[in-house]
């Protein structure tokens, strides 16, 4: 992309952005996703919330590495399930949902170099936080830009030792960085939204076309990261179709949630109940899958429970 198209594009997809996240909103890739606003209260027995994304890796010691000194995060548990270990990995700001490095261990091969998704980080220092992105072995594709029009504003964008896409954009008032958003590759856009939106309860927070990469939905639970549906538009091959990740999704009424989701077209592979694995001894756990094929762990709320 020419520098003057891609400083017009930032400017085109700041805006909406900025003036949300100074109402205490948040939004996209190479747009830019909003900070979760501040969880409220579940007004209906639907009410749902993204705790944690779940990424393949190829290897998992070096994904933690670099998600360690790259990205400032921290592992807080690891599990071990039937096909896969997973190390569930906290945002330095200890806000937003979660990052599971997911590590298979049944021998089916899977390729982690196409996931059609991102990882959104809203951090202190754009420039700083680039720096030890690369250092710790991440590719840098677009160093952070600033907007003087925006107060400075720096939004960049990089690629992890799996390919998956970071976005990286500078907000003052966060200490380190947090995951903000999480984007999710989708065949169909519409379709897509109205799944997630008509049917499973999350919030519209806008619609942002990104001229020559993808046009985007961005989504909000009670809490937690955005969820951010993508699909491309830049005429290259994308692979939509059970990628190696997963939505850890937390609802207030799981088995409502289980059905909704086989109600709107998805797939119901288990339904909801209480698990023996280890390290999740007494959760409620259902899995499923989106309209793509993308898995969906379905799991208690915490609301009441702490």
């Amino acid at each position: 992309m020419d520098q003057p198209h891609r400083c017009r594009w930032l400017t085109a997809l700041l805006l909406p952005l900025l003036l949300t996240a100074c109402l205490g909103g948040g939004g996209s890739d190479n747009g830019a996703a909003p900070p979760p606003p501040p969880e409220p209260s579940p007004p209906t027995s639907a009410a749902t919330y993204l705790e944690a994304i779940g990424i393949g890796v190829s290897d998992l010691d070096a994904a933690l590495d670099f998600y360690r000194n790259g990205l400032g995060m921290r592992e807080i548990q690891r599990l071990t399930r039937h096909d896969r270990i997973e190390v569930v990995m906290e945002s330095a700001d200890r806000r937003g949902s979660h990052i599971l490095l997911m590590e298979f261990t049944d021998s089916v091969g899977r390729n982690y170099q196409q996931n059609p998704g991102k990882l959104v980080f809203y951090v202190r220092d754009a420039n700083a936080f680039a720096s030890r992105f690369e250092n710790a072995g991440g590719r840098l594709t677009a160093p952070p830009t600033a907007l003087p029009e925006y107060g400075g504003t720096r939004v960049g964008f990089g690629r992890d030792p799996d390919n998956n896409l970071i976005e990286m954009m500078g907000v003052p008032s966060v200490t380190d960085s947090f995951l903000a958003a999480v984007g999710i590759g989708v065949s169909d856009l519409e379709a897509a939204r109205a799944f997630y939106v008509d049917e499973l309860g999350f919030r519209q927070l806008m619609y942002l076309p990104i001229p020559g990469m993808y046009n985007e939905y961005i989504l909000q639970g009670y809490g937690g990261s955005a969820l951010v549906l993508m699909n491309w538009t830049n005429g290259a091959p994308h692979n939509y179709q059970d990628n190696p990740v997963k939505m850890e999704i937390r609802s207030i009424a799981p088995a409502a949630f289980a059905d909704a989701v086989e109600r709107a077209g998805g797939e119901l592979l288990q339904v909801p109940e209480v698990t023996d694995d280890p390290g999740l001894e007494g959760e409620i756990i259902g899995i499923a899958k989106d309209l793509d094929g993308s898995l969906m762990e379905i799991q208690q709320a915490r609301w009441g429970m702490d």
